[in-house]
This record gives C-alpha cells, structure tokens and sequence, in this order.
C-alpha cells in the first residue's frame, strides 16, 4: 500500500468503512464491490461526519481501489472493488492507524 495512504488517517478512515462493507456483501469475494453512499454509511456510523466521494478515486489512483464496471445511469454512482482486501487490512492493522482516531 502507498505510504500516502499509511500517513493519511482520513484514507484509513474511509479504507476501513469499505473493508467493513465489503465484509458484509452474501456473494464470493471476488464478486464484492462498493460505491460511496455505502461506504459513507458506514463511515458515518463508525467514525460520524462525511467524505467526498472523490476520495475513493484517489484511493484508485493510488492502487488500493479498482473501478468496477461501469457507472450506474448518469454517471452518478461508480462502483469500486478492493483490490486486495486481504492485504489491506493486515496493513491498516499493522499500521498506526488506530479506527477510533
């Protein structure tokens, strides 16, 4: 992972709340995705106040996320898969980063 994304809480922050959500999805791994009004739920609920969405395009900009197919109608939702979920929350867990922050 970017040491961009392991300096930045609010990064963390937000990889944690996707990591949560894709947690939770009933399909195969490899079939999990997320958009930013679910990832910003469970922002909300875990860590309260917002982000805007174009973290997670810097989040794929800096190789943690992948775009996921195409925009839904208008372009207003894209979808994002992990792309190593497994790695990233070792790395969130061995970093500094404490969730409560």
């Amino acid at each position: 992972m970017n040491n961009e994304v392991l300096n930045n809480a609010e990064l963390q922050r937000i990889l944690v709340a996707c990591l949560d959500y894709w947690n939770t999805e009933p399909v195969a791994p490899a079939e999990r995705f997320v958009c930013y009004k679910w990832v910003l739920r469970r922002y909300q609920a875990r860590f309260g106040g917002t982000f805007h969405q174009s973290r997670l395009a810097e989040l794929e900009r800096l190789g943690v996320l992948a775009k996921h197919g195409e925009s839904s109608r208008g372009g207003d939702k894209k979808y994002y898969r992990i792309i190593d979920p497994v790695g990233l929350a070792e790395r969130l867990t061995c970093s500094s980063f404490t969730a409560e922050a």
